[in-house]
């Protein structure tokens, strides 16, 4: 009977038949129904749902394993920032450092220069007072020896003899000295 209506309706008759047909009640036709459905339906889960229900899965884990990865490489890229900055931060503490050594350096180095220039001009004064000081000493007693020939002269025009030997020149000079000693 249901074959007789699917053939009916397969094959058109000379009347027209009404839509209304396809909806009239037949057993047959539901069981088979029923069975090219079941049949459909495995056929599609096998080779249409299943493949894509894999396909979404595998693109919900893809999109899962990237937002994993992004965040692990958010954190390496912190981890990176955070050790650039920290090398960043010593870099400058050295050149802080070395600019510190460099001043000091320098200030000891000056003050080297001064002592040391400060010594050779307290040298060089001493110098040019022993200098002055054995040019006073030449001259003083280059003077003593004028007043000793001087004296002798004098005394030799006063006493009109010639007083030039070794002792009274002598004699003279120890005078002269401990007159002279007694002024400076």
């Amino acid at each position: 009977m249901y074959l007789t209506n699917l053939i009916s309706l397969a094959v058109p008759a000379d009347e027209p038949r009404p839509l209304s047909a396809l909806l009239e009640f037949a057993p047959g036709a539901m069981i088979w129904t029923w069975i090219a459905f079941l049949i459909g339906l495995v056929f599609m889960w096998k080779f249409v749902y299943g493949p894509i229900t894999k396909a979404l899965e595998d693109r919900d884990q893809k999109v899962e394993d990237s937002i994993k990865a992004a965040e692990v490489a958010r954190q390496e890229a912190e981890a990176q920032m955070a050790e650039a900055k920290a090398e960043l931060e010593k870099a400058q503490a050295d050149s802080r450092r070395l600019v510190e050594e460099a001043t000091a350096n320098a200030e000891r180095q000056a003050a080297e220069a001064t002592r040391v220039a400060e010594e050779r001009a307290k040298a060089e004064l001493q110098k040019a007072r022993d200098a002055i000081a054995a040019e006073k000493r030449s001259a003083v007693q280059e003077i003593r020896n004028e007043a000793v020939a001087l004296t002798l002269a004098a005394t030799s025009k006063l006493l009109q003899q010639n007083v030039d030997s070794e002792q009274n020149r002598k004699l003279v000079s120890d005078f002269v000295s401990s007159s002279g000693e007694g002024n400076s």
